[in-house]
């Protein structure tokens, strides 16, 4: 150890000692630098950190052991060969390539490893350039400090290595290089003392003189600045780059509409605002916090893929998100960055649940639809046992198209959400219900007896009959039921749901039964009724109904005033059917409303063809009557057709004024206003005709066959038919009689000045084109009747 002191005190020049220390000062921190650069990037960037550095290192080992040479001095003139130097030179920088690129590979001791062959680097470097080492002198080594110094050098670099892959901070980093520097030292000087030199004859031309020495020094230690300056400013550029990324990072991440999140370890080291809104916490208070205080086992995820997970937030909910998770090395501490994005996903679990739900549930009233109805009842029929017994019934409210056309879709709408939640409110756990149809509902319960579904039904009907208010009106929409019983009903819902429907379409029609059982005799003749009711809907759309029209005559002079459009429906199977056997049909179940669009559409399609250019009268029904937007729909046929508003007449009867007058009265008069005469039918078989005339001014009154028929031999009639003559004349109103058969009644309506008629004694309604020629006069005509 003394003769290392005394080597470094009294054998080198401490200027150049000093300088040769500053060089090995900085060429370790840059060569540091470079090499935790290798360390740390994980991608194959690393080899070109580890070349950089290699040179560094090679060329900081170098320039110190060649300065500190030129400091050496042995008491005799020395002088150093150029090839041994340079040799010197290219050995420390491969042996710092092989160093760097073996610390930089991903294995269990790599770092040791390399640091082993960089402290070999330097014994080699060290003792290939003793050999440029020249002086006319004998030199001898002593084995035993060449041994220390190289064991010196690799236990250091070793060392040196392992602090540089484990730094952290400053500390660290000042740990490693002067570590480096050690080693790099502590081979030159313990080398150094190694040699003993003993002086011969001198010779003038192999001296370095000392101002030749020093700037071969200034010289040397200026390359390998310039050397160390290039890796250092490659370094900071990287550095730049780096926290130009972050800082691009940071933005990103601001601006982001994903919540992400930083962590280093399992500590969050900044989160956006996204993520701070996610979790209802500021990002001053997130920083710092444990990742798994927001998300359990966050490290058990798949990094790259997304994945399902709960964050936990500050009130104790969860919010489900959509995890990403990517290793970032983005820091120069050895420890990678893991960056959390994550992705609010509860309002597409809300959307996925609600579409989930409509598929099963009416969104209107959050009962079952029809197919989650059927899928159920049908699972538990098919686990049913011998013993079972259970209650489909079918349920349809009353007045609910009324209440619809009277009163708006709004106030249709309240009643079907009332009635829903007065049936989930009225079952038991074992009970539940389902929206089939417009105003269709159907419930399905486990019983023990006949009489458990009778009781239920009842239950029902008290609960469903209520009032229910609406913007200061009280709607009331009863019901009617059908109940079919599993199994002696049938074992498959489909037919025990048509059976109790067959059973409630029954109690519909009836005058005294809002409920009734399943009777297959009785239900037969409605079963049949109802495939009548779906042929008929199939012909109105695929046109096999066909108008007749009846001639209107104006006597004496028997000149036609015009037709009445009646319809009738050729049936594929059954042939020609007259009005009666469907209208009334039409009527009960709604289709009433389709047929009296085809009627009136058609009328006035036919008409406008027609070269007599007479007008044809169409029959309204209540429902046409006040259906929305009804004189707009005219007023469009009227166009489309091209048929003159004066040659339409519409007629409608007292029924359409019973339900709700005033509009009745605003429908008309919006018709009348266009041009089209507006009649009363069936005049004279009511208790509101004279209400009817005083309440809207008529065109025509049109008296019923009914007054017709024994005219001309009962008194009765006579008097009653006088009365109307009269009040036609009074109101300026023409009469016209329908049901004029035979020349007796004729010659009676004539005498008591009765000008218009209509009836079989002037021809059965046919076909415009098979109507006998008549003498044609244009005055005005009229429906749905028969």
């Amino acid at each position: 150890m003394l003769r290392v002191i005394n080597c470094i005190a009294f054998a080198h020049d401490f200027a150049l000692v000093a300088l040769a220390a500053v060089i090995c000062a900085v060429g370790a921190a840059v060569s540091v630098h470079l090499l935790k650069k290798v360390f740390v990037t994980a991608s194959t960037a690393r080899f070109a950190w580890g070349f950089i550095g290699a040179i560094a290192a090679g060329s900081t080992i170098w320039c110190t052991h060649y300065v500190a040479m030129l400091a050496f001095e042995p008491g005799v003139p020395v002088a150093y060969d150029f090839g041994p130097t340079l040799l010197s030179l290219f050995v420390a920088i491969v042996g710092c390539v092989a160093a760097y690129g073996i610390a930089g590979e991903r294995f269990a001791y790599a770092a040791p490893v390399g640091g082993v062959v960089f402290g070999l680097a330097i014994s080699a470097m060290h003792y290939t350039g003793m050999t440029a080492f020249s002086t006319r002198a004998v030199m001898v080594w002593n084995m035993n400090y060449v041994v220390a110094s190289v064991v010196l050098a690799v236990l250091l670099g070793v060392l040196a290595f392992y602090l540089t892959q484990r730094m952290r901070g400053i500390r660290r980093i000042v740990e490693g290089a002067g570590v480096m520097v050690l080693a790099i030292v502590s081979l030159h000087f313990t080398g150094m003392a190694a040699l003993e030199i003993t002086p011969l004859a001198a010779s003038a031309t192999e001296v370095t003189t000392a101002e030749a020495r020093d700037m071969i020094a200034i010289a040397v230690a200026g390359v390998c600045l310039l050397v160390l300056g290039t890796g250092a400013v490659a370094y900071f550029l990287d550095n730049q780059v780096r926290a130009f990324a972050t800082l691009r990072f940071r933005h990103l991440a601001e601006s982001a509409v994903d919540g992400m999140a930083v962590v280093r370890g399992n500590q969050i080291l900044g989160a956006n605002s996204e993520f701070a809104r996610m979790v209802k916490m500021s990002k001053a208070d997130i920083v710092g916090k444990s990742a798994e205080t927001f998300i359990d086992q966050v490290g058990q995820y798949q990094e790259g893929k997304l994945s399902a997970a709960d964050l936990k937030r500050a009130d104790g909910t969860c919010l489900p998100v959509e995890l990403a998770v990517q290793t970032e090395q983005v820091s120069d501490d050895g420890q990678p960055l893991t960056i959390l994005a994550l992705r609010d996903i509860s309002q597409r679990l809300a959307q996925e649940e609600k579409i989930s739900f409509l598929a099963q549930y009416d969104s209107l009233t959050g009962l079952r639809n029809r197919a989650s109805f059927l899928e159920n009842t049908q699972s538990i029929l098919e686990w049913a046992g011998k013993e079972s017994c259970y209650a489909v019934i079918a349920i349809d409210l009353d007045r609910f198209k009324e209440i619809n056309d009277m009163y708006g879709h709004a106030a249709g709408d309240k009643v079907l959400v009332k009635t829903g939640q007065r049936l989930k409110e009225t079952l038991a756990a074992h009970q539940f219900a389902a929206r089939i149809g417009g105003d269709e509902f159907v419930v399905f319960s486990e019983i023990e007896h006949q009489d458990d579904a009778i009781h239920l039904a009842e239950r029902l009907e008290r609960e469903l009959g209520q009032n229910i208010e609406h913007e200061g009106v009280v709607l009331k929409s009863p019901a009617s039921f059908g109940v079919a019983l599993y199994p002696e009903d049938g074992r498959q819902i489909n037919t025990l749901l048509n059976n109790a429907d067959l059973a409630m379409y029954r109690a519909k029609t009836s005058d005294d039964q809002q409920i009734c059982l399943y009777d297959k005799g009785m239900d037969d003749s409605i079963r049949k009724r109802r495939q009548l009711v779906d042929e008929l809907r199939l012909g109105i759309q695929t046109d096999q109904l066909v108008l007749h029209y009846q001639v209107q005559m104006n006597v004496p002079d028997e000149t036609v005033a015009g037709y009445e459009a009646l319809v009738r429906w050729h049936h594929p199977e059954k042939g020609l059917m007259p009005p009666m056997t469907f209208i009334p049909l039409a009527e009960q179940t709604g289709l009433i409303g389709m047929l009296g669009e085809w009627v009136l559409r058609k009328a006035c399609e036919e008409a406008a063809g027609w070269p007599s250019k007479l007008p044809v009268s169409v029959n309204l029904s209540p429902a046409q009557l006040t259906a929305p937007n009804f004189a707009e729909q005219v007023q469009d046929i009227l166009l489309e057709s091209g048929l003159p508003p004066e040659r339409l007449e519409l007629e409608v009867t007292e029924s359409s004024f019973i339900s709700d007058q005033k509009k009745a009265i605003s429908v008309l008069q919006k018709l009348k206003d266009m041009g089209i005469a507006i009649s009363v039918d069936d005049f004279g078989t009511g208790y509101s005709s004279l209400a009817m005339l005083r309440a809207f001014p008529f065109d025509k009154i049109k008296l019923d066959k009914s007054l017709i028929d024994d005219i001309d031999n009962n008194q009765r009639s006579k008097g009653v038919f006088r009365a109307v003559l009269s009040l036609g004349d009074a109101l300026s109103v023409p009469i016209l009689a329908e049901g004029v058969e035979n020349k007796e009644q004729l010659s009676f309506l004539l005498e008591h000045g009765c000008h218009l008629v209509q009836g079989f004694y002037y021809g059965k309604p046919q076909r415009y084109e098979m109507l006998s020629p008549q003498k044609e006069t244009p005055v005005k005509v009229v429906g749905i009747k028969g």
